[in-house]
């Protein structure tokens, strides 16, 4: 009588490979450097409160870091995340939106590109849209680059109206001008359009979107990762 055998489970790595560097997962309490990164930014916040300056939007953005490390996103979604909200709340309590004109299309840029994805990771989860893996046809991807085009206009479109109340409702000083709200639209767009191109492009290699913990990866290629499917 044939029995099955199930397959046997990976076995950690010995040593520091770079995998084990960048993938971890090192202990239960600092998996990575992304949670090296994220306690950075905890404690640069404290030191900030402590120094007597204001905390409301770094408090804010800690917190959303924590509930990301809890949620336990994929790990190129956890840097994005914490990239974006190093950008808008480090770059609003420094100064930098006055300092630096361009500093406002940075964001408009680079909020979408980075935060449209971990949308996208929310509805996977909801079932609301589909795995990266399912999209087989250039149809399908066609259609998934304009959802993930629009969710990130969206997202671009609800700021500003968020901006709009604020001003007329507190009196701050967002949306200087119309020309102001069309520009920061138009960067908006072109950081969704590369969210979605990334997507896209990481659906060729058939890779999931789910995260995995470090072991499972110790003896992955750094090449695998930038494979396209042979399906």
């Amino acid at each position: 009588m044939s029995e099955a055998i199930a397959p046997a489970a990976p076995e950690e790595a010995r040593g520091w490979t770079w995998q084990k560097v960048f993938l971890g997962d090192w202990s239960n309490h600092v998996r990575d450097p992304l949670d090296l990164l994220r306690l950075v930014f905890i404690a640069g916040t404290i030191v900030w409160g402590v120094m007597g300056n204001p905390l409301t939007g770094l408090v804010g953005a800690s917190l959303v870091l924590v509930f990301a490390r809890a949620a336990s996103l994929p790990r190129f979604y956890d840097f994005s995340l914490i990239v974006v909200m190093t950008l808008v709340s480090w770059g609003e309590v420094l100064g930098v939106y006055d300092s630096w004109r361009y500093y406002d299309n940075v964001v408009h840029t680079s909020v979408p590109l980075l935060l449209t994805g971990v949308v996208y990771v929310m509805f996977l989860r909801l079932g609301v849209l589909p795995e990266l893996r399912d999209l087989e046809r250039h149809a399908q991807r066609v259609g998934f680059f304009l959802t993930v085009l629009m969710l990130g206009m969206a997202i671009g479109a609800a700021w500003e109206i968020v901006e709009w109340t604020l001003d007329s409702t507190i009196g701050s000083n967002l949306a200087t001008s119309v020309t102001d709200t069309a520009t920061d639209l138009i960067f908006d767009t072109i950081g969704s359009a590369g969210s979605a191109t990334i997507l896209v492009l990481w659906s060729l290699g058939n890779h999931s979107l789910r995260r995995r913990p470090g072991v499972a990866l110790a003896q992955k290629p750094f090449r695998s990762f930038l494979a396209a499917s042979t399906r």
